[in-house]
């Protein structure tokens, strides 16, 4: 079950690889995080409508057709529900990766997207003047975290004195 809590963020990562191209230029955090959200959005509205125009061609439907007036109309209607209950599975799967575009970290960001650049250190060149001080902060935290194994606050005492001595 806890893969399917990360299949959206899987997702996202294999779109984003097959999208790098050699020489393309990098996206900023925030470029790339948006662009992700509005994805998401736009999936969200289309699923939207596709429900709102299948219930009104079932509310339409209802009554019309002779041969349904003594059934009650549910042989036709029952298979126009279950493609109403996919639509509403698929629109909540959709609204949950919005979430998950929404909530998308510059770790995720850094991850996902340029480890998948093909040039990788001209990448993280350019990229490096894009990120404002808090995503530079959450990814050297990140970093930290995945090379000492411990939470910022549980770093060795050498690794957080680092440059409060002044160099004579």
């Amino acid at each position: 079950m806890r893969f399917l809590k990360f299949l959206p963020l899987i997702a996202f990562w294999s779109m984003t690889a097959f999208a790098m191209k050699a020489g393309a230029q990098v996206k900023s955090y925030r470029e790339w995080k948006t662009e992700r959200v509005q994805q998401a959005q736009a999936n969200v509205s289309i699923i939207k409508a596709q429900l709102d125009l299948k219930k009104a061609s079932r509310t339409v439907a209802q009554g019309t057709d002779p041969n349904m007036v003594n059934k009650g109309g549910t042989e036709a209607v029952s298979t126009q529900d279950k493609s109403v209950e996919k639509l509403e599975r698929m629109l909540r799967e959709e609204q949950y990766d919005l979430e998950v575009a929404k909530d998308l970290s510059v770790t995720d960001y850094f991850v996902g997207y340029l480890t998948k650049v093909q040039d990788k250190k001209s990448a993280f060149n350019e990229v490096a003047g894009k990120l404002s001080p808090e995503e530079v902060a959450e990814l050297m935290t990140a970093y930290a975290n995945s090379v000492f194994g411990a939470h910022a606050s549980d770093l060795p005492v050498s690794a957080t004195n680092v440059g409060k001595d002044p160099i004579k």
